[in-house]
């Protein structure tokens, strides 16, 4: 008969896994807090832990800081942490406009980046050329030897997979032709996964809240809106494919159709065409003298700022239907923080200012709570910066689910 079972290395690898997660949550953190978290004895912890310092991987950083309300007899805890200059990670991310390259500490730290901006006359072989050159040139310039490279990492928006020959084999996507064309480039390890997910893990705050781990709504705005949940420090598997789901939701009942979904969906009322096409319903000179003005006379100028500006020069076409789209997006708000237990609903690609979020949060908590608005927040990752999603990716794949074992 076949003896199955899981193997030393596997049991290693796990443990290690196991540690590394408890102290990303908790850290810094002792031993004994490490033992006690996993429910495993100290000693073990501390074989286990000892060797991960001797290879780099974790760093002891001082004595535990006194509690005077709790005096400790005897030796006082020895503090661990990740050591988060011990690997680094090549990371991009490829949008509708701009393909981002970086690199990063596991603390995603960026060391370096470089972005190329894109349009529809930019070809699958140039955003490939450019992730190559790009990425062998940080490479080169960061002095790292291969070993410290866990590899990369590149994120794609699900608007971007038919231009790069992403599509769906048996229910998965298949990168297997975009990895192999970057790996004629790269000789190192390299996963791809969907942009908005990695950019929601990259997002995640993965330390406990008073013994909490908080939910997290990522809500991208592209030439798609996109949805990812990290629930419990962990991508949502419903949500790391099918981001575009979240297009489906009704934010108007009865109202703008569009073809193959329900009316007054998010598709129809609130993707990024939608809500132009919108402002070019009321934009005229004689409709909308400000915003006519400060857009030249170019309804291709129409964008956050001149918008905002309307509002806030009293155009009340323009003010009435931005209250309009944040009422729809309150609503959209509202249902992602019931429905998934979102304690935070982190608003990405949005070109908010901090004047202008400020006056969409007025209107959110006018129209349903401040518990609610005080959930939404502007993300960090905007532009250059996108890349960290792939970062994120290969430091979870290469690192964490290794058990930071090379």
């Amino acid at each position: 008969m076949e003896k199955r079972g899981i193997s030393k290395l596997d049991l290693k690898r796990r443990n290690r896994m196991q540690i590394l997660r408890v102290i990303r949550e908790s850290g810094p953190i002792s031993r004994v807090d490490v033992a006690s978290a996993l429910e495993i004895t100290r000693a073990a912890v501390t074989i286990i832990t000892n060797e991960m310092i001797e290879e780099g991987v974790l760093v002891e950083i001082g004595e535990a800081p006194v509690n005077a309300e709790k005096l400790q007899k005897g030796r006082r805890k020895i503090l661990i942490d990740i050591n988060v200059n011990s690997r680094f990670a090549l990371g991009a991310t490829v949008d509708e406009k701009e393909v981002s390259v970086g690199l990063t500490n596991l603390n995603s730290d960026i060391l370096d980046k470089d972005s190329m901006v894109i349009d529809e006359r930019t070809t699958s072989r140039d955003i490939i050329n450019y992730i190559i050159k790009t990425g062998k040139t940080m490479i080169e310039n960061s002095a790292l030897t291969p070993d410290k490279i866990l590899g990369l990492g590149v994120g794609i928006v699900p608007s971007m997979w038919g231009k790069l020959k992403i599509f769906y084999k048996d229910g998965i996507l298949d990168f297997s032709n975009f990895i192999e064309k970057l790996h004629a480039g790269l000789d190192i390890d390299i996963h791809c996964g969907n942009a908005v997910a990695l950019m929601a893990l990259a997002s995640n705050d993965f330390r406990v809240q008073n013994g909490y781990q908080t939910n997290t709504a990522f809500l991208h705005n592209g030439n798609q809106v996109n949805l990812a949940i990290v629930n419990k420090n962990e991508l949502s598997s419903d949500y790391i494919s099918y981001t575009s789901l979240i297009e489906k939701y009704i934010v108007a009942p009865g109202g703008k159709s569009y073809e193959g979904y329900p009316r007054g969906s998010v598709k129809a009322e609130l993707s990024r065409p939608a809500v132009l096409h919108a402002f070019y319903d009321i934009y005229s000179k004689e409709n909308t003298p400000i915003l006519y003005e400060v857009t030249e006379g170019d309804k291709n100028r129409i964008n956050v700022d001149t918008v905002f500006t309307a509002v806030a020069r009293n155009e009340e076409p323009v003010k009435s239907l931005v209250d309009d789209i944040i009422a729809k997006y309150t609503v959209l708000v509202n249902n992602i923080a019931v429905s998934h237990f979102a304690k935070k609903i982190v608003l990405h690609n949005y070109h908010l200012n901090e004047k202008q979020f400020d006056y969409v949060k007025r209107e959110m908590i006018r129209l349903v709570s401040e518990d609610i608005a005080d959930r939404v927040v502007l993300s960090k990752l905007e532009g250059v910066s996108n890349f960290l999603g792939g970062c994120a990716l290969i430091i979870q794949d290469n690192f964490y689910i290794r058990g930071g074992m090379h």
